[in-house]
């Protein structure tokens, strides 16, 4: 077996920054039984395999090292931009991805690539106290006020959003108490926590941590940021954020994020770092 795959960064302002994926574009180049055995070897947060396309639609499946994935964000942006900006498979720059999430819409502008998806952002914990030990946190470092990034003053708290994938909200106090986080063993509640903190008004500092599905910490989570878009807009009222994430891991990355009460829209850009054979 051969198939083509390309390697790309995806929330990057340059090549060798953001978060990387593989995308194998070509239907049928890869045996569905390799799929989580090729994943595994390329050891990025997700791998990506187009299983179809038409003009303006594709199917695909995402796969971490270790498990197969319903919906990811970054592996999203990072398909429908080789498959539409880089081979020009498909015929508009508004498309539909076809996941076992179901259909997440995908558009592209002049720099970014955006995704967009409906959700909840889940009710407030009260106890989070399982999660803040396996973290190194204690109740004082926890939640901050959305007036901080510019949103309307509310407390805001711990919440498991649900926008294809259950994430853990985790807000903390100050950049200070995300940038010192150990990365946890586990993850409970749901399939992995994103930590965030105000850096000032519309700008957001996040970790992300899911070690259940093989992701140790993710250099940029775009499904974290829908979660996180649909959890300020349902508390906080519409806003237009920047997240800054993976320095801790030598990855920045900035993710844009366009929170909405029941929505939320995430972008960002794409580079292009090779393109290579695999031979399995």
């Amino acid at each position: 077996m051969s198939a083509r795959y390309l390697l790309v960064d995806v929330f990057a302002r340059a090549p060798l920054e953001g978060n990387g994926l593989v995308v194998f574009p070509d239907p049928g180049s890869v045996e569905p039984s390799k799929m989580q055995k090729i994943a595994r070897e390329m050891n990025l947060s997700e791998t990506t395999f187009v299983t179809g396309y038409g003009t303006n639609d594709y199917d695909v499946r995402i796969f971490t090292p270790s498990d197969e994935l319903p919906f990811a964000g970054h592996p999203t942006l990072g398909t429908a931009w080789v498959l539409r900006r880089h081979l020009g498979l498909l015929g508009a720059d508004e498309v539909i991805q076809k996941s076992a999430a179901g259909e997440t819409s995908v558009t592209f502008d002049k720099e970014k690539v955006w995704l967009e998806r409906t959700g909840s952002g889940g009710e407030d914990l009260d106890d989070v106290s399982e999660m803040l030990s396996l973290l190194g946190l204690s109740v004082q470092e926890v939640g901050f006020d959305a007036a901080e990034i510019g949103g309307r003053s509310t407390a805001l708290k711990p919440a498991v959003t649900d926008i294809g994938v259950r994430q853990l909200m985790l807000p903390l106090a100050s950049p200070d108490v995300v940038q010192s986080l150990r990365a946890p063993a586990s993850v409970p509640y749901a399939d992995g926590v994103y930590c965030v903190a105000p850096l000032g008004p519309g700008r957001v500092k996040g970790r992300f941590f899911a070690p259940g599905i093989g992701v140790a910490e993710d250099p940029a989570t775009g499904s974290a940021a829908t979660g996180l878009g649909v959890y300020l807009g349902a508390r906080a009222g519409d806003l237009d954020i920047e997240i800054e994430q993976g320095a801790e891991i030598a990855r920045p990355s900035f993710i844009s994020l366009q929170a909405r009460d029941g929505s939320a829209r995430v972008g960002g850009e794409v580079r292009l770092v090779a393109e290579a054979t695999l031979h399995a």
